[in-house]
C-alpha cells in the first residue's frame, strides 16, 4: 500500500498550486489525495470527504505526513475550487492506469453522480457532476471525467472511456449509455463486453425488445426462446428474489446491425420484501453482447459471464 501512495504522490507533485504560499497550512498533495480516496469510496461533498478522513486519520497518517492534521471541509473547498480541473483529470487517470491492469476480465461499472464543492455568495451550492468507472470486484476507482451537467454524462462516458484500458472486462452502465455509438466504443476500442440498461430513451428498441420478451414468458410453447435462473437473498429483515430471463434469439430484431456485437436480451424481475411491509416488484431489461449470465455478486446478484 505504501509503494501506491508514492506512486499517487508523484504524480500529484505535478499538479500546480494555485494558492499564496504564506496562507497555506496544508500540502496541496496530501489534500488532493484525501479527496481521491475519499471520493473514491463514495463521499459526495467536502463535508463527507472531511468526515471520511477525520474518521480515518490513524490509518492515513501511515501514509501521510498530516503536520496540521486533516484538512477542514473548507479548506478542501477552497482547494478543490482553485485546483485545475484539467490537470487534476490528468493526474487521476495517471494514478489509475495501474488499477486499470487489475480489471482485466472484471466487470466494470460506469456511473454518474453530483458532487457539492462550494457554495457561491448567493448561498447556491456549486454542483458539478463525475462520471466513473469502477472495478466492481475489488472496488477500485479506474478513472473519472469532471462534466458540468448531469445531462453530460452522455458525452462524458465517451470521453471516460478513451482513458480505459479493460480489455476483456465487462461494461455496465444505466440507461443513459444506451448509444450506438458507446457501444461501438466499448466493443471496438476498448475490447470489452458491454451489460447496459434499456430503457425508454430508445423507445422504439425497448418497446419491440420488452414485448418480445414478455410474450415469450407469457406463452409456454416459447419457452425454449430464454433460458432463466433465481436468486434469493435474506438479511437485515429483507428478503429479496429476482428472477433472470436471458434471450438470445435477436435474429428478428431488424435494428440488430445497428448496435454492435449485440448478442442477448437480458429481463431481470425483483421481488423485495423487507420486514412485515408489502412485497414491492421491479422489471428491469439490458441489452448485453454476452451470450450467459450466471449468479454471482456482481451487477445486483447477477454476474456477467465474460468467457461466454
Amino acid at each position: 500500500m505504501r509503494w501506491a501512495f508514492k506512486r499517487m504522490t508523484k504524480v500529484l507533485m505535478k499538479i500546480n498550486d494555485p494558492r499564496q504560499s504564506w496562507k497555506v497550512l496544508h500540502s496541496l498533495v496530501e489534500i488532493l489525495l484525501i479527496c481521491i480516496i475519499g471520493i473514491t469510496a463514495g463521499a459526495d461533498s467536502s463535508h463527507k470527504i472531511h468526515v471520511f478522513a477525520a474518521n480515518r486519520e490513524k490509518w492515513l497518517r501511515k501514509y501521510l505526513t498530516l503536520e496540521h492534521g486533516i484538512p477542514g471541509r473548507l479548506t478542501i473547498e477552497r482547494v478543490l475550487a482553485v485546483v485545475d480541473p484539467k490537470a487534476m483529470e490528468r493526474a487521476f487517470i495517471s494514478i489509475m492506469e495501474l488499477a486499470q491492469k487489475a480489471s482485466k476480465g472484471k466487470t466494470v461499472a460506469i456511473d454518474g453522480k453530483a458532487f457539492f464543492s462550494n457554495r457561491n455568495e448567493d448561498g447556491s451550492a456549486n454542483v458539478f457532476y463525475m462520471v466513473g468507472a469502477w472495478c466492481v470486484a475489488n472496488g477500485v476507482a479506474l478513472g473519472q471525467v469532471q462534466t458540468k451537467e448531469k445531462s453530460n454524462e452522455i458525452t462524458a462516458i465517451p470521453d471516460l472511456l478513451k482513458y480505459l484500458g479493460i480489455k476483456g472486462a465487462t461494461v455496465t452502465i444505466d440507461a443513459i449509455g444506451c448509444q450506438k455509438a458507446i457501444v461501438k466504443q466499448i466493443i471496438k476500442q476498448n475490447k470489452a463486453n458491454y451489460v447496459i440498461a434499456l430503457k425508454e430513451n430508445q423507445k422504439t428498441m425497448y418497446n419491440e425488445l420488452t414485448m418480445y420478451a414478455q410474450d415469450c414468458i407469457a406463452d409456454p410453447l416459447q419457452s425454449s426462446k430464454y433460458s432463466k435462473f433465481a436468486t434469493h437473498n435474506k438479511g437485515h429483515g429483507r428478503i429479496e428474489k429476482r428472477v433472470y430471463y436471458l434471450f438470445n434469439d435477436l435474429s428478428w430484431f431488424e435494428d440488430r446491425k445497428d448496435w454492435v456485437a449485440l448478442a442477448a436480451l437480458v429481463m431481470v424481475h425483483s421481488t423485495r420484501q423487507v420486514g412485515k411491509n408489502e412485497p414491492t416488484s421491479e422489471v428491469r431489461y439490458y441489452i448485453t453482447s454476452l451470450t450467459q449470465v450466471e449468479p454471482g455478486v456482481s451487477c445486483g446478484t447477477c454476474k456477467w459471464n465474460t468467457d461466454a
